[in-house]
């Protein structure tokens, strides 16, 4: 996991009191994502960090995984200059992922998906006519 400097986790605290405070509970990953127009893997990698150091919690549920904020004064341990970061690859990562849900939509939106079942429907339907037109073979016959 890359390190994170001082101001990004003070970021990621305020994110979490402001959406906390809005939403009248622990946000989400995503939501956090979404409010400080970051991607939602670095995030995650950042939120996990923060866990791990005990600055926040991260409560996660049947549903879905709340962050909340925990002893903050630890965010002082942690150095004021950024390590080596991997946001590069994040971003690529999130696009990725963001183009095949794209293309999953598109495709389920053309209607592509539904004229493959029923050409699927269709040819079962003929198969099952030519079983039924064939006559049975007679078992007790002497062949």
């Amino acid at each position: 996991m890359s390190p994170m400097t001082r101001d990004e986790a003070k970021l990621l605290l305020a994110g979490i009191r402001v959406l906390t405070h809005l939403l009248e509970r622990g946000p989400t990953p995503e939501e956090l994502a979404e409010l400080l127009d970051m991607g939602e893997s670095p995030v995650r990698l950042q939120l996990a960090r923060l866990a791990d150091l005990g600055v926040v919690a991260l409560v996660t549920s049947a549903f879905e995984t709340h962050a909340e904020s925990r002893d903050e004064a630890l965010v002082e341990t942690l150095s004021e200059t950024a390590g080596p970061a991997i946001s590069e690859d994040l971003k690529a990562f999130d696009e990725k992922k963001r183009a095949e849900s794209e293309h999953m939509s598109r495709l389920f939106e053309s209607g592509d998906q539904d004229a493959r079942r029923k050409d699927r429907h269709r040819k079962m339907e003929e198969d099952l006519r030519d079983i039924r037109k064939r006559k049975p073979r007679n078992p007790f016959d002497d062949d």
